[in-house]
């Protein structure tokens, strides 16, 4: 299909009938959306340069912002860079017929723009093709449809700067409900730790187990048991060789800490350290990996790494860490047990809150 390129004769009638079609002293569109649109930024993608100029003349004596290029790369350069309420594609640019995918780009670069497609001739086809590649409106590009181009343009730009004035609105109410709920969780902590000291609990709890049981999981067992010989209490230190022989020990016995080193023969060691988390939530998992420089120790949450110690060379060392990942896990059953009350206590609020989160996220893209 070929575009059409009006004449020098053909613009002067676009912006005498774009002219009368308004009060002289309205440079705007009639309507409810008059006011809202002034100043709204236009892109115009249009390989023919007249077409451009038209376009950018009819466009800018409604009081719109417009910049038209004739460059699919152009284009989404500034659809990455700038936000426009309206973007306008003519279905032959760059060639004959690849306007859609040219469409179909703007969608996907700028999915809040309000996108319109310019069609030489107007076939069910090609406006079916066009609304599937993301088109709100698709208008003949012909001398006679110029008229309504501006109205129909910038409604569409209402339309569009309404539902970013929306998404702007709803990233503000999650993000302060954000803020409210740490202030409201930071506030219950307190709560809970006033409740428990004037129990009596807060002394119990901060004394702890008598022992800190820690299973170390390696193929070179003699690890395990070098720490175990000196270790020194509270901590009572039993090892398994294999992955599939720790998951049997941690479904007898509780342990507190669970060290898993990277050289199971059976096992991949993130295996093991799932189904640990499956089975005992207050048992935290730690990896044990080699490296050239000495091994290093990090506590595993599902995919998350949090690095406690590095530079590690010799069972001594690992040994002198255990108060510092003792230190970790007490922090964390704590937050642990502060989650648990919180939960219990305003289960129907939080079951709220995250799923109006979850509405906010889908709407405004969780940005």
């Amino acid at each position: 299909m070929q575009s059409r390129t009006p004449h020098p004769g053909e613009v002067g009638e676009v912006r005498a009938r774009t002219a009368t079609a308004r009060p002289a002293t309205d440079h705007s569109v009639s309507g409810p959306f008059t006011r809202e649109v002034v100043g709204a930024e236009i892109l115009v993608i249009d390989r023919d340069e007249n077409v451009r100029k038209g376009m950018s003349e009819v466009l800018s004596e409604a009081e719109l912002n417009v910049t038209a290029v004739g460059d699919v790369e152009q284009a989404r350069e500034l659809l990455a860079r700038r936000f426009f309420s309206v973007v306008v594609v003519d279905f032959d640019t760059p060639s004959p017929g690849a306007g859609l995918a040219t469409a179909a780009m703007a969608r996907d670069v700028a999915p809040k723009s309000a996108l319109v497609v310019l069609a030489p001739r107007l076939s069910y086809e090609d406006a079916v093709a066009a609304v599937r590649a993301g088109a709100v409106d698709v208008i003949l590009k012909s001398p006679d449809s110029v008229a309504g181009l501006v109205e129909r343009i910038s409604e569409a730009a209402a339309r569009a700067m309404e539902r970013r004035h929306v998404d702007l609105v709803l990233r503000d109410v999650r993000d302060t409900y954000e803020e409210m709920l740490k202030h409201f969780l930071d506030a219950e902590r307190r709560s809970i730790d006033m409740e428990q000291r004037l129990s009596g609990r807060a002394e119990r709890d901060e004394e702890g187990d008598p022992e800190i049981r820690i299973l170390v999981v390696a193929r070179l067992v003699e690890v395990a048991e070098e720490m175990a010989a000196r270790a020194a209490p509270p901590y009572v230190i039993t090892s398994a060789r294999s992955g599939g022989e720790a998951l049997d020990r941690c479904g007898s016995s509780r342990y507190h800490v669970v060290m898993i080193s990277d050289d199971l023969h059976d096992l991949p060691p993130s295996m093991v350290a799932r189904s640990i988390q499956a089975t005992s939530g207050e048992t935290m998992v730690v990896g044990l990996t080699g490296s050239a420089s000495g091994a290093v120790l990090d506590m595993m949450e599902g995919d998350r790494r949090v690095r406690l110690a590095d530079g590690i060379g010799s069972p001594e060392e690992l040994l002198a860490t255990l108060d510092g990942v003792t230190e970790v896990f007490r922090v964390r059953e704590r937050e642990r047990r502060y989650l648990q009350a919180i939960r219990e206590r305003h289960y129907d609020l939080l079951r709220r809150y995250a799923t109006l989160k979850s509405r906010i996220d889908q709407i405004v893209g969780g940005e």
